[in-house]
């Protein structure tokens, strides 16, 4: 006879609202699953090298985050625009850093004011690691799931392969972009039931969109349309409006994000109009998401040495001992967390890129979180302890198939005694749990499952962390330190020509070393040092092709000549257009760079040379570079990142040109004596204004220069937030008549 074993009354599956006052745990199991995770989160830095320093984390985000920082804290927000970083300056187009995101502004001032960014970046991390946790028990909790078991899901999905060796030791950005994801559907439902105002629901939506990341855009989309299903199912249409509403206010934000991408797109080198390609980067295949529950599983996917695809240890196993049918009882209450699985389960075997999404590696946890809901929720309606021996047979046949296919995708010695270590211990985990479930209930399940996510988690860092092919670089994560390294020696506008590939230790040197006298991507930035390259995902195509720059800043060794030559459409040399006061060259790119007359050579080491020019050229605040011959630049000034005022006086009457030390991107006016005047690229991309003849005498030149359709973005996001207000109004006066009405 087939016997489900029960749960207590108040941890039955059905959605509820618990009274506070009647609910102990309301606050403490939360708050306890989340300081288990930001303990948890701490692992990976015991183990050598920096987790959370290394890769686009060390070399992209986190110095960029400083820099904001300092850019909030001189009155400069949102950052659009940085006309000194040539390589990677327009942050409006390149959407990475969310620059409209208030929650990320105040990021930024934090790692700002840090005495180290590495250490800033770890505490950044904790503290969304655990808001991904408090986001995911509070979503379980919504769908009825019980404390026990929303807290060991919560627990879980921090830890899961995607989000936590890519997103938080990579990508960080992408991890704050994703916290925001299950609060929006939280709320997003709770509208929907009516516990919420919709108004709400587009604030968490907006903070979601405004983050900057075109995945958790997607995830947005997904979760309302998920949820527009859901609650069509349920017949609540007076809820179906009002999601319909509010997702066409939270599109009204979109072009505030995303159209200066768009209108910038032509000119750099990441277009919007790819169409589908699948080369397999980063692409999971159905048979590793079948070993979900092996915490030393390594996917088949080029370039990845760690279990990119786990989720928790014990899914899998103790899925043979669920009672699945209250999916089918409550089939329209859960079609949301459903449909969101079943999407992302298409997405993440899709092509390895769409459009402008690539990489399926990087959404597998936004289908994880839907699976977390649904397990919690089945797990809350308690487990089945009929028919043991055939469920535990599962259980093991599980186990031994998991414990070849990590055999076989790394056939050695070694990867065989760990899987079938793990596999032991979760054996041994599951055993215990089910012992202690049939004697006692919830209470010591969830503390086995709890401490098996702890193991399972501490073997993965042992094993997988400290070592294989992960980009360490070792130039120091205090900005102290940098400035000391870098600052006096580099003086003025600066650029480096070196590729960073190539920066090796030498014989008898420590790795720490070979980063005494370079820097990689938007490293500089912790300098004080005014470094023309950076690293970016975007790039001004005519510029980096110039100087054969990668996005991380590198260059081949032909940059060096073409520093030394005009560049197409100029009289003079490019390293006058672009104000360079030092040039740094690396032995291994350049062995011996010839010093241009007007320069000199002020040191010369082991590897590299660095080059200074005779008479500083950026002393001022401007970035007028070259005039034509006629004109006599009186002043320029620079009032701000996206403004600039030059006097000039004509000695002659002919038309005249202006080039400046900036990159020509779209969204540039100038203004000669009040009129409009052509703006446009010129040599090697710089920007480049004409001036219509006149005669002899004064003049002035107005630049600006403001994101393409950002006044049509902000009226399209301003838009969305009156219709958003105007929902909620509606909404609280509906349910204030209701109120009214009811029978007292």
């Amino acid at each position: 006879m087939t016997q489900a074993v029960a749960v207590a009354p108040a941890e039955n599956a059905e959605p509820h609202e618990p009274d506070a006052a009647r609910a102990p745990g309301r606050v403490s199991v939360p708050l306890i699953t989340c300081l288990f995770v930001a303990a948890l989160a701490q692992l990976p830095v015991l183990r050598p090298g920096w987790f959370y320093f290394a890769d686009d984390s060390a070399t992209q985000i986190l110095p960029m985050w400083y820099h904001l920082g300092h850019q909030v804290r001189n009155g400069t927000w949102p950052p659009v625009l940085d006309p000194d970083l040539l390589l990677g300056g327009n942050l409006a187009a390149e959407t990475l850093f969310g620059i409209w995101n208030p929650v990320n502004a105040v990021v930024w001032v934090g790692v700002s004011l840090a005495a180290d960014v590495g250490v800033a970046g770890i505490v950044v991390r904790t503290v969304a690691l655990a808001a991904v946790a408090l986001g995911c028990y509070l979503l379980c909790r919504e769908y009825g799931a019980a404390r026990w078991s929303a807290s060991a899901l919560a627990t879980a999905l921090p830890l899961t392969g995607s989000l936590l060796h890519f997103d938080a030791a990579k990508w960080p950005a992408a991890l704050l972009a994703f916290v925001w994801v299950p609060f929006v559907w939280l709320v997003a439902r709770r509208m929907v039931r009516g516990r919420s105002n919709a108004f709400w629901a587009f604030l968490l939506g907006a903070l979601a969109v405004t983050a900057g990341n075109p995945y958790v855009l997607l995830g947005v989309c997904v979760v309302l349309a998920a949820l527009l299903v859901e609650a069509g199912s349920q017949r609540r249409w007076a809820a179906v409006s009002r999601l319909v509403l509010v997702s066409a206010a939270l599109a009204a934000v979109v072009p505030l994000v995303y159209l200066p991408l768009v209108r910038t797109a032509h000119m750099t080198w990441r277009t919007t109009s790819g169409g589908v390609d699948n080369s397999g980067a980063l692409a999971p295949h159905l048979d590793d998401l079948l070993n979900l529950s092996m915490p030393t599983y390594v996917p088949a996917v080029p370039d990845v040495g760690v279990p990119a695809v786990y989720f928790c240890w014990f899914a899998v196993p103790l899925a043979f001992w669920c009672d699945w049918s209250v999916l089918r009882r409550r089939s329209r209450e859960l079609a949301g967390p459903l449909v969101i699985a079943v999407v992302y389960l298409l997405v993440v075997l899709g092509p390895s890129e769409v459009w402008m999404f690539r990489w399926p590696l990087r959404v597998v946890h936004y289908g994880y979180l839907a699976l977390a809901v649904l397990l919690a929720v089945v797990l809350a309606a308690g487990l089945r302890l009929d028919r043991p021996r055939a469920r535990a047979a599962a259980t093991a046949v599980f186990l031994l198939l998991a414990v070849y296919f990590t055999a076989e995708r790394s056939p050695d010695l070694v990867t065989l005694r760990r899987a079938v270590l793990i596999a032991l211990l979760i054996g041994l985990l599951i055993t215990a749990g089910l012992a202690l479930y049939r004697a006692r209930g919830t209470r010591p399940l969830v503390a086995v499952l709890q401490v098996g996510t702890a193991l399972t988690f501490g073997a993965q860092c042992l094993w997988f962390i400290g070592g294989g092919a992960d980009l360490h670089y070792y130039f120091p994560s205090s900005p102290k330190q940098m400035r000391e390294s870098y600052a006096d020696r580099y003086e003025g506008r600066v650029l480096q020509i070196a590729d960073t590939a190539l920066n090796e230790p030498g014989p008898g040197e420590e790795s720490r070393e070979m980063w005494r006298d370079m820097a990689v991507g938007n490293a500089f930035l912790l300098s004080d040092v005014d470094h023309l390259g950076s690293y970016t995902g975007i790039g001004f195509r005519e510029f980096v092709d110039v100087l054969c720059l990668r996005y991380d800043g590198s260059s081949c060794p032909a940059a060096y000549d073409a520093l030394w030559r005009p560049p197409s459409g100029a009289d003079v040399r490019l390293a006058d257009l672009l104000l360079l006061d030092t040039v740094v060259v690396q032995h291994k790119s350049v062995p011996r760079p010839v010093v241009p007359e007007g320069w000199h050579l002020v040191e010369r080491n082991s590897r590299v040379s660095v080059l200074r020019r005779d008479e500083p050229a950026s002393a001022g605040t401007g970035h007028l570079s070259w005039a034509s011959p006629h004109l006599r630049v009186v002043s320029d000034v620079s009032d701000g990142p996206r403004t600039e005022g030059v006097d000039v006086r004509r000695t002659g009457g002919g038309a005249g040109r202006l080039v400046f030390a900036r990159m020509a991107w779209p969204g540039y006016t100038a203004t000669w004596n009040g009129s409009e005047v052509p703006a446009h690229a010129g040599p090697a991309g710089l920007l480049e204004v004409a001036l219509p003849p006149g005669p002899p005498g004064p003049g002035r030149l107005e630049l600006t220069w403001v994101p393409p359709s950002m006044r049509l973005g902000l009226a399209s996001a301003a838009g969305g937030a009156l219709l958003a207000a105007g929902v909620g109004i509606q909404q609280a006066t509906a349910r204030r008549r209701e109120s009214a009405g009811a029978p007292r």
